[in-house]
């Protein structure tokens, strides 16, 4: 999801939550592998209000409920029209799947008709989405990637993998899949075409 279906905006979300109070928000957030309990919200180990009292804990201060939403929420960008519509028209020749690291705050958004400028949610995108907190693992375990592959019934050597992470795309090669590694923000259509050898 994130590098590649909505961009990520790391600094601004350090900056914020540097600014409720989270001091060592740099060393806790990262772009492929968040820290301390910022990986125990995206690996299920802890829920939302754990999250946020646990957070309050971290930096010795109250901080609302809501501060700390909007301050997660202000890691990605909303998805550009041109990309969930690309998806949704590679979803009418291929069945899609969606595997993210990410967190019941992110995903409740998500999965809400808010998400797409054109009112559509994440889910209107993909066969299934499949989410660390609920499987209690993140990427680049492989552990994750063989419980998708796993669930989905999908042949890893047919599968076309696409991550903003090389760390992720190298666990995705080992479980099988094929991987496109693009950088974030980036337009990565073309590539993914040439791949599916769809021009």
């Amino acid at each position: 999801m994130g590098g590649v279906i909505v961009d990520v905006q790391l600094d601004r979300a350090i900056r914020n939550f540097k600014n409720i109070g989270v001091a060592d928000a740099d060393e806790l957030i990262d772009s492929s592998h968040h820290k301390g309990i910022f990986i125990d919200f995206e690996n299920g180990e802890i829920d939302t209000d754990e999250f946020c009292r646990a957070l309050c804990e971290h930096a010795n201060k109250f901080i609302p409920r809501k501060d700390i939403e909007d301050a997660w929420r202000s890691m990605i960008d909303p998805p550009l029209q041109y990309k969930s519509d690309f998806v949704k028209e590679l979803r009418r020749s291929y069945k899609l799947y969606l595997l993210t690291n990410n967190n019941p705050i992110i995903m409740d958004w998500a999965r809400s008709e808010g998400f797409a400028p054109d009112g559509s949610a994440l889910s209107d995108c993909f066969d299934k989405i499949y989410v660390s907190y609920e499987m209690k693992c993140t990427k680049p375990d492989l552990t994750i990637f063989r419980k998708m592959i796993e669930d989905a019934g999908i042949m890893p050597e047919e599968t076309l993998y696409i991550d903003d992470s090389a760390e992720n795309c190298s666990a995705a090669e080992t479980a099988g899949l094929t991987a496109l590694l693009v950088e974030n923000g980036s337009d990565w259509r073309e590539k993914a075409s040439l791949m599916l050898g769809t021009y």
